[in-house]
């Protein structure tokens, strides 16, 4: 049998190209001339028999030009694709169609190089074989239906070309598996083209069902044979006349082994997904059918004895279950309730001790979860409030190892508070000796600092103080306690080479507890007070530019306001504007704090940028003035503006406090001068305070200092703010009047007057014009002087106004209290007697 293969295919191979030979010979001069008329017609293209590989292709004119390109390229030429140049047009390809494959209609795409290669490659394997058989095997006869004169010209002719007889096209040209070969009839197709219209495109596929129809191969046969048949060429449709569908693109030949494989996984997956979906619906109907077994009792036992979700009840229900699963709620809901009634102030001592009484028996022994949860932690605070001192004591010894683990928590804090507060002294002790050891931990823990701090603040002694502070010393004063030293400079006297060691540890320590929440704590402000007060240059200026952002929170305590004088006096002009900067929006109730006014006072007496303090610090004071001038921490910022240092508004303390900044080694400016300029730039707003504020002033006992130093230290003219407190003096007088008291009778008004009349002489030393005095007559009416002399104060202050010793004042004086002795000798109080008789001594000068 394989004989037999063999031997066809060598026969088909030499009849090929014998054929061949003489289609090449008779028909190229023809091809010529058809390909000089292609030029006249664009729809006829010359085709050329390849004798090596049994295939048609194109062969382009090489006469021919190429048309100009146009902008559009839809309109290059009448018959121009519509979807653009196409892959064929552009890179030629090679399609052939083997002789011997099953189907027939597939064309595999080479490139010019691989088939020039292949061709080669065949034709001389081949040539050798044939070559010597070609004239024995074939006659001449052979070629009569291939006559030269047969070859057609125009696409009419190549329509009307005849089919082949049977015994070269249908008996000799027969494949092994008995399919005819249409070599030739696939060249005719070929020959004729497509009709107008068509597509060329290299990636188009047939779009009608009808073209794909005519297109296969038995139905080209028939027509090549000329067979009568509705198949005929005539009853072909037109494919322009065809709705074609949209071309997509050539899609690769997969090998028949990878379409097997695919095909054999699809499979697989599909069974898969059959068997799962197939055992998925038995179960769900055998699980149907069981629950479908289960009887109607049943299923009411069911829903009876199914417990109520959580999630089902109502928020308050809910809420109470929850409670209830928990342990002891009995014991809690009772004590709750007593605890109710303890808090009752009408409740009598007797019923207020056996409520206590039931309320111990009750929570003894699940004290320690009872003090950490929120209502039942209040119990027991209630119970050491109201409780004997032997009740107490049972509660603290059964949580006194809880007491660090209660700090942290935020219920049972509470009631170690309760322990300090309502404990005994011993009690109390116990306490704060339980925080040894974890002094440093607790500090920085937002819950239990407030603990350490009321223990340290309100119930520690100096020495339980000192231990407290002893754990940021060192490690060794954790562990080795020294009760006898109650403060860091004796334990520095008594241990001074351990100097460097402690501010070491103390720098280590400090730096952790620069935190907003926690520098609150008057604990941390003594570690920061002592540190700076013993540290040296360089390890104090690194703790002041790590804490120079944070000195707000600290200014509410004495310790903390030293502090920041210390960060203020030995910081650097950069660090000195930070911490002036901190100070915006605060600068008021830094006035108004009983220790934060130290820090402002420090700033005016070091920082040389006197333009910068007056732009962040005094603008702010100025908004404020009168909230200022009202406390008196405010009033001393004031009187620190006006006269620095003075012995009458200043304790000694204060001003040695003071001289300890005198000598930083940042300040350069003059102190006198630095104190004029601050003075030059609150003169006119002091000035015009007392303008608007005159009565408020004049009249209070605690402003009357901060009036007169603003009258007597001003710079700039006064006149003004000493005519509105005159014009008060000129209001009329009535001796004795409780109501609507003068400033004459009034003790700070009258003080007001004597100081600012007494002022005068020094105003006349130091050459100033204006004249309290003088302001204070020309202001008066007639005979308001003698109506002043009706009562003590009166006469005391025109006593005041005759001891100025000015000539003007003085006979001013003298002429209104002209007739006035007589009077006065019936008056017995003491002002009258002393105005008098210095009367009486000027009666020689003056006419009385």
């Amino acid at each position: 049998m394989v004989g037999f293969m063999v031997e066809i295919i060598r026969l088909y191979i030499n009849q090929t190209f014998i054929k061949c030979d003489k289609l090449d010979e008779v028909d190229k001069p023809k091809i010529q001339n058809t390909q000089h008329e292609g030029r006249q017609k664009s729809t006829i293209r010359p085709m050329k028999y390849k004798m090596e590989d049994s295939s048609f292709e194109e062969e382009p004119s090489r006469t021919r030009r190429r048309p100009p390109r146009s902008k559009n390229k839809k309109h290059t030429s009448m018959r121009g694709n519509p979807e653009g140049d196409s892959l064929y047009q552009k890179q030629p390809t090679k399609i052939t169609a083997p002789p011997n494959t099953d189907n027939e209609d597939s064309f595999e795409v080479h490139s010019p190089k691989k088939r020039m290669k292949k061709m080669e490659r065949d034709v001389q394997v081949v040539e050798k074989k044939t070559m010597k058989k070609k004239k024995s095997m074939y006659s001449d006869t052979d070629l009569s239906s291939l006559d030269v004169t047969d070859t057609p010209d125009t696409l009419s002719q190549i329509s009307a070309i005849a089919p082949v007889s049977d015994v070269s096209m249908m008996t000799t040209f027969r494949n092994p598996r008995g399919r005819h070969d249409m070599t030739w009839e696939k060249a005719v197709q070929k020959a004729r083209g497509q009709p107008d219209g068509a597509e060329r495109s290299f990636s188009r596929k047939k779009s009608s069902k009808v073209v794909m129809m005519y297109n296969r191969p038995e139905v080209i046969r028939e027509v090549a044979e000329g067979v009568e048949s509705d198949k005929s060429v005539e009853n072909i449709p037109a494919v322009a006349n065809v709705a074609e569908e949209e071309p997509q693109p050539l899609e690769r030949r997969k090998s028949i082994k990878v379409k097997i494989k695919r095909a054999a996984s699809n499979a697989a997956g599909k069974l898969k997904t059959l068997k799962t979906k197939k055992q998925l619906n038995e179960s769900r109907t055998t699980l149907g059918v069981k629950k479908r077994k289960i009887d109607e009792s049943q299923m009411e036992e069911k829903s009876e004895t199914k417990k109520t979700k959580l999630k089902e009840l109502p928020f308050r229900e809910r809420k109470k279950v929850r409670k209830m699963l928990k342990n002891n709620y009995e014991a809690i809901q009772r004590s709750k309730k007593i605890w109710e009634d303890l808090r009752r102030q009408d409740l009598s001592e007797g019923k207020k001790v056996a409520l206590c009484d039931e309320l111990l028996e009750m929570v003894k022994g699940n004290m320690k979860e009872f003090a950490f949860a929120h209502d039942t932690a209040r119990v027991l605070q209630c119970l050491i409030q109201y409780g004997s001192p032997e009740q107490r004591e049972v509660v603290y010894q059964e949580i006194k190892d809880q007491i660090v683990l209660m700090s942290k928590s935020k219920y049972a804090k509470f009631l170690v508070k309760k322990f300090l507060v309502y404990g005994p002294k011993p009690m109390k002790n116990a306490v704060i000796k339980s925080f040894h050891g974890n002094v440093r931990k607790l500090v920085r823990h937002a819950e239990a600092s407030d603990v350490v701090e009321l223990a340290y603040n309100d119930y520690a002694n100096a020495s339980q103080r000192l231990s407290l502070l002893e754990e940021f010393y060192g490690p060794s004063f954790t562990l080795f306690k020294t009760p006898d030293i109650k403060s860091l400079d004796q334990l520095l006297l008594i241990q001074p080479d351990k100097k460097e060691m402690i501010l070491s540890n103390m720098k280590e320590a400090l730096l952790t507890l620069i935190d907003k929440t926690i520098l609150g704590h008057s604990m941390v402000h003594r570690i920061f007070h002592e540190f700076f007060a013993h540290a040296k240059d360089k390890m104090r200026s690194d703790m002041i530019e790590s804490i120079r952002e944070h000195l707000v929170p600290m200014m509410h305590t004495r310790d903390g306001a030293r502090t920041a004088m210390y960060c203020l006096w030995y910081g650097t002009s950069k660090d000195r504007k930070i911490i002036m900067k901190s100070f915006k929006s605060h600068v008021a109730k830094i006035c108004k704090d009983e220790f934060g006014y130290l820090a402002l006072i420090a700033l005016f007496d070091t920082v040389d940028d006197t333009k910068l303090v007056g732009k962040i610090v005094l603008e702010e004071i100025f908004k404020s003035l009168h909230d200022i001038a009202q406390n008196q921490h405010g009033r001393k910022v004031l009187q620190y503006l006006l006269c620095p240092r003075d012995p009458h508004f200043f304790q000694p303390d204060l001003v040695r406090i003071l001289k300890e900044g005198d000598n930083n080694p940042h300040s350069k400016k003059d102190t006198a001068l630095r104190y004029k300029e601050l003075l030059t730039m609150v003169s006119p707003p002091f000035l015009q305070y007392i303008v608007d504020h005159a009565r408020d002033l004049v009249l209070e006992n605690a402003s009357l200092l901060l009036v007169l130093s603003i009258l007597n230290y001003s710079l700039g003219d006064p006149s003004e703010a000493m005519k509105a407190v005159a014009e008060i003096a000129a209001e009329p007088f009535v001796a004795g009047s409780l109501e609507n008291q003068h400033i004459v009778e009034h003790p700070a008004g009258h003080m007001t007057l004597k100081h600012l009349i007494q002022r005068d002489r020094e105003r006349i030393q130091a050459g100033q014009p204006v004249l309290f005095s003088q302001v204070l007559l020309r202001t008066l009416k007639d005979g308001s002087l003698k109506s002043w002399a009706a009562c003590n104060r009166g006469c005391f202050t025109l006593l005041f106004l005759l001891e100025v010793d000015h000539p003007e004042i003085t006979d001013t004086v003298i002429s209104q209290l002209s007739g006035i002795r007589s009077s006065l000798k019936k008056m017995t109080f003491r002002g009258a007697q002393i105005l008098l008789q210095k009367l009486d001594a000027l009666s020689g000068e003056y006419k009385l």
